[in-house]
């Protein structure tokens, strides 16, 4: 049996190295695209902070997901929870974009916040956020969105 097992993984890797996958290149990624990422995520907390939701809802992506600490919410959730959300002010520093391929890319930076959710709590001032943006159709959407608490 121990044998069979080998030799199945041993055909599933000899399988998965000689398999000719065709792949975006990073090298395909514009400054342009990098440009219009970093703008449709200052976009994203922009609109946040004005409560137009609506533009907020064209730039993240149907299958979006935001993981904020212990709590997942997809762009339904995220809509509602900003409209009972109020953001003061916020700054977006040290932004860099990883490109995987020619159509997906990571926006990651540090961000400062001064917000209160409905009932006063306030969200932590100063978070480390990265953004998976996805290109559909020649736009640039946001799928994923994961914050990391900087201090308390």
């Amino acid at each position: 049996m121990k044998k069979i097992i080998n030799l199945l993984s041993f055909g599933l890797l000899f399988s998965l190295i000689s398999c000719n996958v065709k792949t975006s290149s990073p090298s395909e990624f514009t400054d342009k695209d990098k440009q219009e990422i970093i703008y449709r995520e200052t976009k994203t907390w922009e609109y946040s902070k004005s409560k137009e939701l609506d533009k907020l809802k064209e730039i993240l992506a149907d299958d979006y997901i935001g993981y904020f600490g212990r709590k997942t919410m997809n762009e339904n959730d995220v809509i509602k929870s900003l409209q009972k959300t109020t953001i003061n002010s916020y700054e977006l520093m040290d932004i860099k974009v990883k490109p995987v391929s020619k159509d997906v890319a990571i926006m990651y930076y540090l961000a400062n916040q001064n917000a209160i959710e409905e009932d006063q709590t306030p969200w932590v001032p100063k978070v480390a956020a990265a953004a998976t943006y996805v290109k559909r159709n020649g736009t640039w959407y946001s799928i994923f969105y994961q914050e990391t608490v900087l201090n308390k």
